[in-house]
């Protein structure tokens, strides 16, 4: 019985865990504040805002491709970003990531075990990347100094980790000898070779430039929001040290698209470089909601539209089914369960 319930309870506690603090944030900034900003707030400037978001999902699209090429996938342009966009439908769902493997072994065929590791290296890099945006909002919130620390040690670590094949065979050495990790990790020598593939290959570098116009965009997005609800005093490259701050800490927590704890961290720097409580939350839930909104709703557009050609006919369940199946077949190797893009198919 206690397993059963465990079984029920598990996939709700993140989304607990989110309005927890969401609760907390409109709690700490005084509702009537938060709703007299939002009232005043420029409708028009959130188009903008919106256009911010396109963009910046258009050069991720573009980023990931590129990565593709480093395992010879046989993707255009134009699928690479179709399938990304597609994937966006998981963004609230825990290691959503994980439905583009999914997507792209649908369409191409590519095994999820060569696909995955485009993934973990565009998170890392973008990770580590945003850690230097992050900077300028560090003197007035020593604790993000913290925060930025931990956030580097994750991301490089865990880079620095995947490519060292004597790390990885200690760790799995180690594992073996842990009664519930036993027979969980499979062998991950092929999913270490692709890693280190995609990692060191050209287009992994030169790519970073995109995640750095996607950085920048998603400052001038953030940017947009403080200003459409009369917030003055803070400029582009303080806004985009709020959003890579953000970003970092929302990695961090894990929870589904870092809801809660983004916008919590974003609206505490905001204060500490002067910017009144009320606004600075309104300018977060603005610029989160219309991004968050319009990711899933981009993706779930382009599931649909696009079903007969990438060979899905999805639904929630089957996603949440697809993105769990691609997490342990990239793990624990192909044995692990039935193909995930089964889950997509009914």
């Amino acid at each position: 019985m206690p397993k059963a319930l465990w079984k029920q309870v598990r996939p709700w506690l993140p989304w607990a865990a989110v309005l927890v603090l969401l609760a907390l944030l409109i709690q700490a900034v005084h509702p009537a504040t938060l709703v007299v900003a939002l009232r005043h707030a420029t409708l028009w400037l959130l188009l903008p805002v919106l256009g911010c978001g396109l963009l910046g999902l258009v050069l991720r699209g573009i980023r990931w491709h590129l990565l593709l090429k480093a395992i010879a996938a046989p993707n255009s342009l134009l699928d690479s970003i179709i399938l990304f966009t597609a994937a966006q439908a998981a963004l609230l769902i825990p290691a959503g990531q994980f439905l583009l493997p999914v997507l792209q072994r649908s369409e191409h065929g590519t095994l999820i075990r060569r696909s995955a590791p485009t993934i973990l290296v565009q998170e890392l890099v973008f990770g580590v990347l945003v850690l230097p945006a992050a900077l300028p909002g560090v003197p007035p919130y020593h604790t993000a100094g913290f925060l930025l620390l931990l956030a580097l040690i994750f991301n490089a670590g865990t880079a620095i980790f995947l490519s060292q094949r004597p790390a990885v065979a200690f760790a799995l050495r180690l594992a073996g000898h842990i009664p519930f990790l036993r027979g969980k990790l499979g062998d991950v020598a092929e999913l270490q070779e692709h890693f280190v593939a995609v990692a060191s290959s050209w287009e992994a570098l030169w790519g970073t430039i995109f995640d750095m116009g996607a950085i920048a965009v998603a400052g001038l997005g953030f940017y947009l929001a403080l200003l459409s609800v009369g917030v003055t005093q803070a400029n582009w490259i303080n806004s985009i040290a709020v959003y890579a701050l953000g970003s970092s800490v929302g990695t961090l927590s894990a929870l589904p698209g870092g809801l809660g704890a983004n916008e919590d961290v974003s609206v505490l720097v905001l204060g500490r470089m002067g910017v009144a409580a009320g606004p600075a939350a309104a300018a977060t839930l603005i610029f989160r909601v219309i991004n968050l909104v319009m990711g899933t709703a981009l993706g779930w557009a382009v599931l649909l539209l696009f079903s007969e050609r990438l060979k899905v006919h999805p639904s929630v369940e089957g996603l949440t089914k697809a993105v769990r199946g691609a997490e342990e077949r990239t793990i624990e190797g192909a044995g692990a369960t039935p193909p995930p893009e089964g889950y997509l198919k009914g």
